[in-house]
């Protein structure tokens, strides 16, 4: 049984509402007469149109960064001869997207306790992040999920009801080493020569599934990550034994093995032919390695947790997650800016404090979701589609036959540029 719920203490920027509930919802609102319940609707259309066009040029641009760093590219693509360049402006571009997407970033400590823990499934597992020249994970969404687990520490065999806090979303960029700079990483580091890096190179190479020797970046997206379970996310992760199961293992293996020879020492100093004795031997070898297989079962049994657990949780990888994010960036985009238009249009002038506060009333109240509203992105929306006007600290917006007459001669004027 799961159950999970947004942390109350904890006000997220994203608005959780689909951009067509929003709209439908506000162009009802009492606050607007009839006549403009229609011109409404007529701007959120043309709006929205207005956005999706401006998104699609930068989403085109942001392809065109991440083509020679894709790992799934199959086409012949442009060379570009400013990597580094590029690659510095690829990932400028895709953290402006991260923060208009309603994305934050996790910190290197939150990453770093996060590491530290063990997971509520049992699995350990560790992460070597010299492997990677850049490693980045944003979150959008602090949830708790309630599960129940056994606590054999405490010598508890009843389950018990434990929360556990998880990412609703969850985006992860990594930058593996490229050959060169990852063979000379490993030889000064390790002291080691050149031959026996290449070799170490190759093989993690190998494993984490990178070919050739030029920069790629692997984008991945999830949902629902349990905070304490980071490392899985990763190529390289390296599952460990806990320790209660190595115990476990040492005094069942550790009795059967002991058992085993001391019935083959019997077997033996009471054989008198030959076969016997070898009868005898090979039934101590099989109980020795029934005691080995239980380890590597015990590994096999984590392997299978992970995947399953992987296999819900992805969402999206390299170029798809790309156009997820610029998808989402756009629709928080369109809803912040027509929340900011609507409230400013049936409020009259207000200060970007009183509009905030509003905003977070009434999606509180309509919807029950209290939240923190980014009102800076919504107004800078606006304003970049001349729609504001600003009276000393008091802001409004034009009537809405002005807003859309302005919006339509801007969607005109995207179109003759060769939309």
């Amino acid at each position: 049984m799961k159950n999970t719920r947004y942390q109350a203490d904890v006000l997220e920027h994203f608005i959780p509402i689909s951009i067509e509930r929003l709209t439908a919802d506000l162009s009802k609102s009492s606050l607007l007469t009839s006549d403009d319940q229609s011109l409404f609707k007529q701007f959120c259309a043309r709006y929205s149109s207005l956005l999706h066009a401006q998104s699609h040029t930068q989403m085109q641009r942001l392809k065109l960064l991440y083509q020679p760093f894709n790992p799934d590219k199959e086409a012949l693509i442009i060379k570009k001869d400013e990597t580094n360049e590029q690659l510095s402006n690829l990932k400028t571009e895709l953290y402006s997207i991260l923060d208009d997407a309603n994305y934050e970033k996790i910190s290197e400590d939150d990453l770093n306790k996060a590491l530290n823990k063990i997971s509520p499934y049992g699995v350990k597992v560790s992460v070597d992040f010299s492997d990677f020249s850049d490693v980045a994970l944003f979150y959008r969404g602090s949830a708790v999920r309630t599960e129940f687990h056994r606590d054999w520490k405490r010598l508890q065999f009843k389950k018990r009801e434990i929360d556990i806090l998880i990412y609703r979303r969850l985006f992860v960029l990594l930058q593996p080493r490229n050959r060169q700079e990852w063979i000379n990483h490993l030889a000064s580091t390790k002291k080691i020569s050149l031959k026996k890096a290449k070799k170490e190179v190759d093989s993690s190479m190998k494993s984490i599934g990178v070919n050739g020797d030029g920069d790629i970046i692997y984008m991945k997206l999830f949902k629902d990550i349990p905070r304490a379970d980071l490392e899985m996310l990763f190529p390289n992760t390296r599952i460990q034994i806990r320790l209660f199961d190595k115990i476990k293992l040492s005094l069942m293996g550790g009795g059967g093995t002991v058992g085993g020879v001391m019935a083959t020492i019997t077997k033996l100093s009471a054989s008198i032919d030959p076969l016997s004795a070898v009868l005898a031997v090979g039934g101590l070898l099989a109980v020795i390695w029934r005691q080995i297989a239980k380890i590597f079962s015990q590994r096999a049994k984590y392997s299978a947790i992970l995947t399953k657990n992987l296999y819900f949780y992805s969402l999206d990888n390299n170029m798809g997650a790309l156009t997820y994010l610029a998808n989402i960036a756009e629709y928080e985009e369109c809803k912040e800016a027509i929340l900011a238009y609507f409230f400013l249009l049936t409020g009259g002038k207000s200060t970007r404090t009183e509009l905030d506060k509003c905003i977070e009333n009434y999606i509180n109240q309509q919807y029950s979701i209290p939240m923190d509203f980014e009102i800076k992105d919504g107004l800078e929306k606006l304003q970049k589609a001349n729609l504001l006007t600003h009276s000393g600290e008091k802001i409004s917006v034009l009537p809405l036959n002005e807003a859309n007459a302005a919006l339509t001669q801007q969607w005109n004027s995207i179109i003759q540029q060769g939309y």
